[in-house]
Formats: C-alpha cells, structure tokens, sequence
C-alpha cells in the first residue's frame, strides 16, 4: 500500500509539471516528484544556435537553469525569469559552481517587462507560448531570433497534454521569417512517464532592415546603376534589379560588347 501511496503521489507531482501553479514547481525541482525533467540544455536549442553569434538572451520558464546555463557558457548574456523561487535558487547555485554570469529573476511572464527591441534570442521550451507570443515581435531586436518548443494536440492520445494544432505554432509568429520547423514523434524534456510525444519546434527570426543597391557579380551597385547582360539592359533600383531598355542592345549591334 505504501508503494502505491507513493507512485500515486509521485504521479500527481508529476502532472503539476504540465498544470501546476508556480509555488507547486518547487517540490518538482527539490526532486519530490522524481526525474520529470531533463537536466540537460534543450537539443533543439542547442543546434539552432551553433555557430549564430551570441547576444543577449531571455530564457522564459528557465526552471533549474539548464538553457540559461548552456547559452551563458557560450558566451550570452543571458537573463531567466521564473516564477518558483526553488529553481531560481538553484540555477544560481549552478551558474556559481560553473564559473558563469546569469541574471535570474523570480517573476512570471505576465509581470516581465520584455521591453522593445532588447533581444537576440528569446527561448520559449515548454511554456504557455500563446500568451506570450505578442510580447516576442516587439521585443526581438532585428536579425534576433525566438525558439519554442512545445507539444502537438495529438499528444493527448499518449499522455494528457499538448495545445497546437498543425502549422498553429507558426502561425503565431507571421511576422517572422520561419528558419527551421519540425512536427515530429519525440521524447519532450518534460515526461512523467518518459513516453515518445509529438512535439513541434519553432525557430523564427526578425526581419532585418532591407538594405538599398544591388549586388553584380559579387561587388556592390548603387540604385540607379545600370550594366549590362549581353544585349539586356539592368538598372538597379530600390527593390533589387529590373530591366529597361537602354543601351546594351545598341552597344552589342555595333560590337561595343560581345553579346
């Protein structure tokens, strides 16, 4: 009977890992509900900034740390909110053992002030990423990149968790422009019962300021430069190339230029 007590209670620590309010996450990171939770950076998180150039970071939801503490030790300012105190205290205990600087904060998403234009990479692993989606646009700076994962509807056949339907994560970030996508059959870093759930991934980027000109032949043309191809005339203009009639098909009749 004892065992079953416990399987039962270990069971619903569990659960508040995808349900809970934020004091119940601190027995799940005193280690009260067993191992919930990967202790290592998310996969998927790890591959999408290799080789990208570190920035400032915002880890929302960072729990223990585990994403905080990757991106710090590769070099990014880093700053994870919150909102169970217990895992605060131990990613900063963590971040000192290791010798890195994160700025981790007790506070939730709602009472985070994203601000505008502040970040390079806002992570998003397993959070309520509906709510937090109109905040993300504004506060990337431009060339700064959101990652998100999260589970399918679909889960719900294996496990009762998952909220997007299919392409529904992307379509919360219109106007980004979508690098990577996935849609598959996976093991989550949250699993109470370590099952393969389908899970979605998200990696989108801030459009950066278009810049004026052309490029011809790998050397840069100003708008209102005109060259030509064989007998075509191009004229560069604020858009990107167009051609015009001009003077290479006369240049070419007369041999100026070898068609």
């Amino acid at each position: 009977m004892w065992l079953c007590i416990r399987a039962t209670s270990s069971l619903l620590l569990s659960l508040l890992a995808f349900f809970g309010q934020a004091s119940e996450y601190n027995s799940i990171y005193r280690g009260e509900a067993g191992e919930v939770f990967t202790r290592k950076p998310n996969a998927f998180l790890v591959e999408m900034v290799r080789g990208r150039k570190a920035g400032k970071a915002l880890d929302v939801g960072m729990g223990e740390g585990r994403n905080s503490l990757f991106l710090a030790g590769a070099g990014w300012d880093v700053t994870g909110i919150e909102p169970a105190d217990e895992g605060v205290k131990r990613a900063e205990a963590e971040a000192a053992r290791r010798g890195v600087k994160i700025r981790a904060l007790v506070t939730t998403f709602e009472e985070f002030d994203f601000g505008e234009s502040q970040w390079d990479l806002i992570v998003l692993t397993y959070e309520p990423t509906k709510a937090i989606a109109p905040k993300v646009v504004k506060a990337l700076r431009p060339g700064g990149a959101v990652l998100v994962e999260d589970r399918h509807v679909d889960t719900r056949r294996v496990w009762p968790t998952g909220s997007f339907e299919n392409n529904e994560l992307a379509g919360l970030f219109t106007e980004l422009r979508v690098l990577r996508y996935e849609d598959v059959w996976a093991k989550p870093d949250w699993s109470a019962k370590g099952l393969d759930e389908r899970l979605v991934r998200l990696f989108a980027e801030k459009p950066v300021a278009r810049e004026t000109g052309c490029l011809w032949e790998g050397k840069a043309a100003a708008v209102g430069k005109e060259v030509c191809w064989g007998p075509v005339s191009l004229v560069c203009g604020e858009t990107g190339w167009r051609v015009v009639k001009g003077s290479c098909e006369v240049q070419t009749r007369i041999g100026l230029i070898q068609p």
